[in-house]
């Protein structure tokens, strides 16, 4: 046996309320994918920045290369090769790609050479990138790109990479998985922390399982999906196994969209949703899906048609106008666009609803904390929210639990139309299968609309999956006749070769 990259030792890491790590050792060799699994709060999280230096364990120890080492604080972690990809992106907007990535390297480095460095990576591994654009032109995968080039400027011997493609399509999640395999190949140790398991089967050497913070096991490839899931979590009654049912048909439309065109030079779309349906929109990185979702909740204003609403034309100018039409929207982004870090579950849940005057929360312009508190513990009890009570600040839940309020927030009101654009980012297979539950039981009224990118993900909650290309429905199939090839091959194929899309469904 080589000896190994990382070795940790005995990790214990406490916080006044709960022990995060607990008796955690792990080893990952050089050249090894090794996956790191576990539910929402599990303690990856904790555990991965533990290795980077930004948290320091109470009890254990850590080993590089076979040297004993104590990291202070993620500098010294680069400095040994230790580089990490966040979930949630660190980059400010108003800088340049450039200049966000010289932030974190030398400062004796001249700003131009920075910029010749990320041009000559980008073009290394095909992550094209312009080092001028400012961060806030880019596209989430192009934000992830970005990213993962800072950390391989560093050259690094050890790459931690937090959920690397959930923001990212099935195209260029391959075309990152034949990046990370030429990284193995030249050696380096990669930790590969996801909750997408059929990625884990196909790409993981080895896979650390942990469980309410413990170390619950490790499996060595080949391995099965079922197998990590019941290492994960046990036996469970998951969404994927849900028998599907072949939607009535009968229901009111809730929701239709007539020639509508959600960006420049894209042809029209029509769709019809009705009430008690659940349709799953998907395609790739730049079909329309986020576009067609910030159109009907406001966000952008579409360039020609009609949105219906229960038959009759409305017009979001605005968000709070779609909310005023019955139309709610759980946003592609939630650390950016859905939650108030520092405010409570229970101000997070009311919060879009306080204006709404003698009616759920406030009345003649006074806030009613009873109704408040109320409404947050039923919503608490019913999406399973791991958390201290309604009183708690949302930022010390882990994401799976934060996406739950997200969620718990839009179904608090009776809506026309719920809209979940990418809901399963970051979050593990129970936090999915409860929020996926808790739609289907909620879905009777309204229609529920669930875009993403991921068709596994679509498939476990669709009655209905629509395949967006180039702004355009593509096609459209129910769950109980799907044909996947069909379903990619309406998602792949060049715009001039498809037939303008009309939902006859």
């Amino acid at each position: 046996m080589t000896t190994p990259r990382l070795q940790l030792a005995h990790i214990t890491k406490r916080y006044p309320a709960v022990v995060a790590n607990s008796d955690i050792s792990l080893a990952v060799q050089p050249g090894e994918i090794h996956a790191v699994l576990g539910e929402n709060g599990a303690g990856k999280s904790t555990l991965m920045k533990i290795i980077y230096g930004s948290v320091k364990p109470d009890e254990g120890s850590v080993a590089f290369d076979g040297q004993p080492v104590n990291l202070r604080n993620p500098q010294q972690a680069r400095a040994l090769g230790i580089s990490m990809v966040f979930q949630h992106f660190s980059l400010f907007d108003t800088l340049t790609v450039a200049e966000n990535v010289w932030l974190g390297l030398d400062k004796s480095l001249a700003l131009a050479d920075v910029a010749r460095s990320i041009t000559a990576k980008a073009s290394e591994y095909g992550l094209d990138i312009d080092p001028a654009r400012p961060v806030h032109t880019l596209s989430v995968g192009e934000m992830q790109r970005v990213e993962i080039i800072r950390a391989l400027l560093t050259d690094p011997k050890l790459l931690i990479l937090d959920e690397p493609t959930s923001s990212l399509s099935e195209r260029e999640a391959d075309r990152l998985f034949s990046r990370l395999d030429r990284l193995r190949r030249e050696g380096v140790a990669i930790l590969y922390v996801s909750h997408r398991l059929h990625e884990i089967e196909r790409i993981a050497d080895r896979v650390g399982v942990i469980r309410d913070g413990r170390f619950g096991g490790l499996l060595q490839a080949p391995f099965k999906v079922t197998e990590i899931v019941t290492a994960m979590v046990g036996d469970l009654d998951r969404a994927e196994d849900r028998v599907a049912v072949v939607p009535d048909q009968s229901g009111a439309p809730r929701l239709e969209l007539r020639d509508l065109v959600v960006m420049p030079g894209a042809p029209p779309l029509n769709l019809v949703a009705r009430a008690g349906e659940i349709v799953g929109v998907t395609g790739l990185i730049g079909a329309g899906k986020s576009e067609l979702a910030q159109c009907l909740f406001g966000l952008r204003q579409p360039v020609s048609g009609q949105i219906l609403v229960d038959g009759s034309p409305v017009a979001s100018a605005s968000a709070a106008q779609a909310i005023g039409n019955g139309i709610f929207l759980v946003p592609e982004d939630r650390a950016a666009n859905a939650v108030i870090p520092e405010f409570t579950i229970r101000h997070n849940i009311t919060l879009p609803f306080l204006r709404d005057f003698g009616a759920l929360f406030s009345w003649s312009g006074l806030i009613r904390h009873d109704a408040e508190k109320r409404a947050a513990m039923r919503m608490i009890g019913a999406m399973g929210v791991k958390c201290d009570g309604e009183s708690a600040e949302i930022g010390s839940l882990s994401g799976g639990n934060q996406q739950k309020v997200v969620v718990a927030r839009w179904l608090v009101k009776p809506s026309r139309v719920l809209l979940l654009d990418e809901p399963y980012q970051g979050i593990d297979i129970r936090s999915r299968h409860d929020i996926n539950a808790h739609l289907r039981a909620n879905c009777r009224d309204r229609a529920v609309i669930v875009f993403a990118a991921d068709l596994d993900e679509i498939l476990e909650v669709a009655d209905r999956v629509v395949v967006l290309n180039h702004g355009a429905v593509a096609g459209q199939q129910l769950v109980g006749a799907i044909d996947r090839r069909q379903l990619v091959h309406w998602a792949a194929q060049a715009p001039q070769s498809r037939e303008k899309g009309r939902a006859a469904v």
